[in-house]
């Protein structure tokens, strides 16, 4: 948490609902707890536990005190901000346990000819 709090918060003032540290804390949790995509973040955030959200600093809303999580795409927006590599390099750990490289791409459609493979785009 303490080095999360160091880090700069990209976002303008103007329509901040969401405390920084908070939507980084539940982007980790989650991923702790076993979310590995975006969405499946999302989904852990919408069905954490009002006492979860209080100890990762969620904001409250209402006469109720309800504690209230970022959706997946403020997730996405803030930790594309602040860390293009994802989580796994602003929390210093690496999840595969080794030097990883993960790729993104098609194969050209037409450039397969004979014995020779498709030539790969990647993005």
């Amino acid at each position: 948490m303490e080095r999360l709090r160091l880090l700069p918060d990209p976002r303008r003032r103007r329509g901040v609902r969401h405390p920084f540290v908070a939507v980084l804390l539940v982007a980790a949790s989650a991923v702790v707890a076993g979310a590995r995509s975006y969405t499946a973040i999302g989904q852990w955030s919408a069905n954490a536990p009002q006492h979860a959200l209080a100890r990762l600093g969620a904001r409250i809303v209402g006469s109720l005190s309800v504690r209230v999580a970022p959706s997946a795409a403020t997730i996405r927006r803030i930790v594309g901000l602040v860390c293009p590599g994802g989580l796994a390099d602003l929390t210093g750990a690496d999840p595969a346990g080794s030097d990883s490289v993960a790729l993104d791409g098609k194969a050209a459609r037409g450039s397969r000819h004979g014995q020779t493979p498709a030539a790969h785009l990647l993005r």
